[in-house]
């Protein structure tokens, strides 16, 4: 029963994102839901409102990994890989044909090996998309939809948009709205993976994640 509820979840997490990339319906509609969970902080900042949303998923992502991956067995296949991977280019390029031989043998086991550290870090990805996604989403729509109406006069429904609460005062570029591009990403995407990297690396000690 427990593996059965796992590889629903796996897939479950997979469909979500599919659906994120291929269906603009699906991406809204998910917005619009998590709207419904998060709008009482439609009062706040939105540079804010992806801060909160950050330690979330800092949190709970990390919360994934110590509980539904064995980071005991996960050190013990990434060793072997990695020694694997080692003795194999030291034979190739010493031309030992005795110890590729031998090596040759361990092929399947590799591979058995390599199936399994996959399997152990697409469950915790997967189960992360389910929660992530949808937050994505909403963070995405709601600063483009308020950016729309901005710069082009659209109205926006759909949410609860003070389009006051989407300009933010950076160190480089001024006040600008948090849909703006920067580098390559919308400034507030830039935001929110500056502080997923900080805050994640930050629970993923508090929390002893991987020890």
């Amino acid at each position: 029963m427990k593996s059965l509820i796992s590889k629903f979840l796996v897939i479950l997490g997979f469909l979500i994102l599919f659906g994120l990339i291929f269906s603009y319906e699906f991406r809204i509609a998910l917005a619009v839901m998590v709207e419904r969970i998060f709008f009482p902080l439609s009062a706040l900042k939105f540079f804010e409102v992806v801060l909160i949303m950050s330690i979330l998923t800092g949190f709970y992502s990390n919360l994934i990994q110590k509980y539904t991956v064995n980071h005991i067995r996960l050190k013990e296949i990434q060793k072997k890989i990695s020694e694997y991977q080692k003795e194999y280019m030291d034979a190739v390029k010493k031309k030992n044909q005795f110890k590729l031989k031998q090596l040759e043998s361990k092929k399947e086991e590799m591979k058995m090996l390599q199936s399994e550290l996959m399997s152990m870090q697409f469950k915790p990805m997967s189960y992360t998309f389910i929660v992530s996604i949808p937050i994505w989403a909403w963070l995405w729509e709601k600063a483009y939809l308020s950016y729309q109406n901005v710069k082009f006069g659209v109205t926006v429904e759909l949410f609860r948009l003070d389009n006051s609460l989407f300009y933010v005062t950076t160190p480089f570029w001024g006040t600008i709205h948090v849909n703006e591009m920067v580098t390559i990403f919308p400034w507030w995407l830039l935001w929110y993976l500056i502080c997923s990297i900080m805050f994640g690396q930050l629970m993923k000690k508090l929390m002893k994640v991987g020890v």
